[in-house]
């Protein structure tokens, strides 16, 4: 008979031991899995779609039609200088993102209605593109020319001087 018992009880322990291991494992998966589809800090996007319905998709920083890098993903932005965009993981849960440009000198970025995208300088002329001129690690940076736009960036301490390619 007491064989049995140590068998039962082993047998209690080890389903005990499963059950916590499945309730650990969904108390994880639910906990993390609202971030695990939503691009992280730091990663650079493309972004198309309305601010409410955003279709954001990783990138590779430094491409051709890559404006954005993820500043924050809590949806602390910088109202005046961040893109604040809702993003649906998993379905229903949101990200709120905070992007900012990721910009070097000679980029051209043209002002859309609903978004900005980098464009080609050399054939998008006018007064709705304008061209980086510098990327400053300071929001207090100055522009070196008047005719230069200090566009900064206060919660990530950066400005963006921008002119018009025209």
């Amino acid at each position: 008979m007491a064989f049995n018992l140590r068998g039962g009880l082993l047998r209690n322990l080890i389903g005990i031991g499963v059950a916590i291991a499945i309730g650990l494992g969904w108390w994880g998966f639910s906990t993390f899995k609202e971030k695990a589809d939503a691009p992280d800090v730091g990663e650079c996007v493309t972004v198309s779609g309305t601010t409410t319905d955003a279709d954001v998709e990783e990138a590779e920083c430094g491409g051709d039609d890559v404006l954005y890098k993820v500043t924050a993903d809590d949806g602390d932005c910088d109202l005046e200088s961040e893109v604040n965009y809702t993003v649906e993981v998993n379905g229903s849960d949101a990200v709120d993102l905070c992007l900012f440009w990721e910009v070097e000198p000679g980029d051209c970025i043209k002002e859309g209605t609903t978004s900005d995208e980098k464009v080609d300088c050399a054939t998008n002329k006018g007064t709705t593109v304008a061209k980086v001129v510098s990327v400053e690690d300071s929001a207090d940076a100055k522009c070196a020319s008047k005719q230069e736009f200090a566009f900064a960036n206060k919660k990530r301490d950066v400005t963006v001087c921008i002119t018009p390619n025209v």
